[in-house]
């Protein structure tokens, strides 16, 4: 591998410490790092893999129950959630090989910043989990993820804004990320098989770095206090709202304030 691939290699490590970290943050983190090197259809495809794996350990955020007693909880009391990112991730890989990604990125950075920003108010916006609100965040989380990896973000700032523990928040993000991968997985399984050799090293090059990381920082967050915890993750959100901004101005110079691709 060349310098610039182990360096590729080890910012993913770092993204996914800091998913172990906070329960998010390694799909986007990492895409934004393969897409300075990849298309980003091919960035994403890279990812799709190594996400589920770290998805599916981060699954066991709860020490004092088992993997299988807590999906079957969380998916009972947050189906609609679920569902509806399901269903947003399916339209949003659609967007993904036929919108031009700037706006989304431009619509994504504007909202993250706009939420952190409130949350440093006395009193911040806050959500009830009534289905309503989880099928209208479901199905906008669904969609930015399916079309940039992103769908962490909104689902940060809904779940955040519920007022759960930082447990109740690792798991349920996870089993969103877990849903709109399997999605991503079924839609891009075509460009995952047409990896050239070199790529699938790189594929499993992540996977065994991502590995290391969320084991790191899932020891770490084990440490942390709820309000500790929280200020991390409207750290992370702001810095990718940020990241998501500064990436849309240069997408739109670029292809020209088109809107497709």
């Amino acid at each position: 591998m060349t310098q610039a691939e182990w360096i590729m290699l080890w910012l993913c490590a770092v993204a996914a410490l800091l998913h172990g970290l906070s329960g998010f943050g390694f799909p986007m983190m990492s895409t934004a790092v393969l897409s300075s090197a990849y298309p980003l259809s091919i960035a994403v495809t890279l990812v799709i893999l190594p996400c589920l794996l770290l998805n599916l350990i981060m699954l066991n955020a709860d020490p004092a129950h088992s993997m299988l007693h807590s999906i079957g909880y969380y998916i009972k009391r947050y189906w609609p959630l679920i569902l509806s990112s399901l269903i947003g991730s399916v339209l949003g890989v659609k967007l993904l090989l036929w919108l031009n990604e700037a706006y989304l990125k431009l619509l994504l950075g504007l909202v993250i910043v706009f939420y952190v920003l409130d949350q440093l108010r006395a009193q911040p916006l806050q959500v009830s989990p009534h289905i309503s609100s989880m099928l209208c965040f479901g199905f906008l989380a669904g969609i930015i993820g399916g079309a940039t990896n992103a769908m962490a973000p909104f689902l940060m700032m809904y779940l955040m804004s519920c007022q759960l523990s930082k447990t109740d928040i690792v798991i349920i993000s996870n089993l969103n990320f877990i849903a709109g991968k399997l999605i991503q997985l079924v839609l891009l399984f075509p460009i995952l098989i047409t990896l050239e050799t070199h790529q699938q090293h790189i594929l499993i090059g992540i996977s065994l770095f991502a590995l290391a990381g969320v084991w790191i920082g899932d020891k770490i967050r084990h440490r942390l206090s709820q309000q500790h915890f929280k200020w991390i993750v409207l750290a992370l959100l702001f810095g990718l709202g940020l990241y998501a901004l500064w990436q849309s101005t240069g997408l739109l110079q670029q292809s020209g304030y088109s809107i497709f691709k």
